[in-house]
């Protein structure tokens, strides 16, 4: 039987105190066979406008952190390469079933994989992009420096985050409960970005919820 909401709370209460990554995982297997009805509506815009700030190539290969159930993988051009990970097995199960439907141009691979530890090689990828993610993981800063260090010099690093820099009174108090169901806390995200060396170029919000899209670039 699938663990109920009531189920999942209570697996999670035994996260330290940021998220733990086999709870973020029991989290998400709970979200992904409601994700592309609940989320998707709100977050669909961020991811296609990350994927035109973007603005790949044919023949680039580029990391798409935090797939989920691959809404951001029809806007890929052909002849671009992706490679596209999650955390959740549940998450890559819908991509990939999105995926056999048709109608995605690029090439992609589909990766279960903890974004903190990334198994690539340094200086692979053309540029990295990750949507509606960075604030969901244990360390964002350590999944930045990691898409950085796959990312080749001078490459594009895009995020879509849907948190305020500065939340209210309200929602720094529900932080603690968002990190217990999956949904991550709100940060300073251009803070962090320059602080891992990255030159924001772009910063604007994209959609209805608010989301900030950053386009940075990696020193050359």
């Amino acid at each position: 039987m699938r663990p109920g909401w009531r189920q999942g709370l209570k697996l999670l209460e035994h996260s330290p105190d940021v998220v733990a990554r086999k709870d973020t995982n029991i989290a998400y297997k709970i979200y992904a066979p409601v994700y592309d009805r609940v989320f998707a509506p709100s977050f669909a815009e961020g991811h296609t406008r990350m994927v035109e700030a973007l603005d790949a190539q044919p023949g680039e290969r580029v990391l798409e952190v935090g797939v989920g159930t691959g809404i951001s993988l029809r806007h890929y051009v052909a002849g671009v390469r992706v490679d596209a990970l999650d955390f959740s097995a549940a998450m890559l199960k819908k991509a990939q079933k999105r995926l056999d439907k048709g109608g995605v141009a690029a090439e992609v691979t589909l990766h279960q994989m903890d974004a903190h530890k990334l198994e690539f090689a340094d200086d692979i990828f053309d540029h990295a992009v990750v949507a509606h993610a960075i604030a969901v993981v244990a360390e964002p800063e350590v999944v930045l420096r990691e898409m950085i260090r796959v990312t080749r010099p001078g490459g594009k690093l895009v995020v879509v985050n849907h948190y305020k820099d500065e939340p209210g009174k309200l929602w720094r108090a529900w932080n603690p409960v968002r990190r217990k169901l999956g949904l991550g806390e709100h940060f300073d995200l251009p803070e962090l970005l320059q602080a891992c060396g990255l030159e924001i170029v772009q910063d604007e919000i994209v959609n209805r919820i608010k989301s900030r899209l950053i386009v940075t670039r990696l020193p050359a």
